[in-house]
């Protein structure tokens, strides 16, 4: 679609196992029964698509200011500790493209994880509410694990907090649709009960971001991830990627991955 375009806004970057990517990926062996951990370093980041006829949408939000320090559970901080500075904030990096929240049209959140929900909190003091699309299936999922008296271990990726963001109009998706034209959004099982992806149509050619339900071209090519809701959705999601991507030519954009994201142009400039 002529004029149709995007950004990666970054977001830091967190540490973790590998072992959370992808599962067993240096599992012991007989001549080495005790194989160390392999620590890693992996980005964060939202994605701004300017629209030529429905402005700017949003693509995640990044994490909450705080998350880096005192907001997440201590044993959060500790399995998954953020790196983040003030100005790789989602209002700051609106800030370097000359944009703030009054600009965004709509937000879509791919899933209510801390990482990709987090930055919703600075829609609060928006003029209008914001409009937010999120999966109904993962959204109801955190909602039962982080709002129910029984809520589970503190560890959990989804945070009550983030559910309590004030000043959001939130829909929800139930199935693959059309976002508007040039832009397609597909639920993705396996990571969560359903993550929201989008296929973007631009001029230059199609472009798939699978959000955490296909987070490296390891797990893409197959490898499961350690965090996993469903394994079998989760090799379901990458089919159903892979059948879009052949069928395009398109390109895969992954959530978490290092290589990948060295090779990425970040804001200001737009791929179009």
């Amino acid at each position: 679609m002529k004029g149709l375009k995007y950004t990666i806004l970054p977001h830091g970057f967190i540490e973790n196992d590998l072992a959370w990517n992808v599962a067993m990926p240096a599992p012991a062996t007989r001549d080495n029964k005790m194989p160390p951990p392999i620590w890693g370093r992996f980005p964060t980041y939202s994605v701004l698509i300017s629209h030529p006829t429905e402005g700017y949408i949003l693509f995640d939000t990044g994490s909450a200011l705080g998350d880096d320090a005192g907001r997440r559970p201590a044993s959060m901080d500790n399995i998954f500790p953020l790196y983040i500075k003030r100005e790789e904030y989602l209002d700051k990096q609106l800030e370097k493209l000359g944009l703030s929240v009054e600009d965004i049209s709509l937000v879509v959140c791919s899933h209510m994880h801390w990482d990709h929900s987090g930055g919703l909190c600075f829609f609060a003091e928006k003029k209008t509410p914001q409009k937010v699309l999120t999966s109904r299936e993962d959204y109801v999922f955190g909602a039962m694990q982080t709002l129910a008296p029984y809520r589970v271990a503190e560890d959990c990726a989804y945070f009550r907090e983030n559910y309590l963001f004030k000043n959001l109009d939130i829909s929800f998706v139930e199935e693959d649709d059309t976002l508007c034209e040039g832009i397609d959004m597909i639920l993705l099982q396996g990571h969560t009960p359903a993550v929201l992806g989008l296929v973007l149509y631009l001029e230059s050619g199609t472009v798939i971001f699978p959000s955490d339900a296909i987070g490296s071209q390891l797990n893409y090519d197959g490898k499961l991830p350690g965090i996993i809701y469903d394994s079998l959705g989760f090799k379901s999601a990458v089919r159903k990627v892979r059948k879009i991507q052949q069928a395009t030519n398109g390109r895969i954009v992954f959530p978490h991955d290092a290589q990948q994201f060295s090779e990425l142009r970040p804001a200001p400039y737009f791929y179009e």
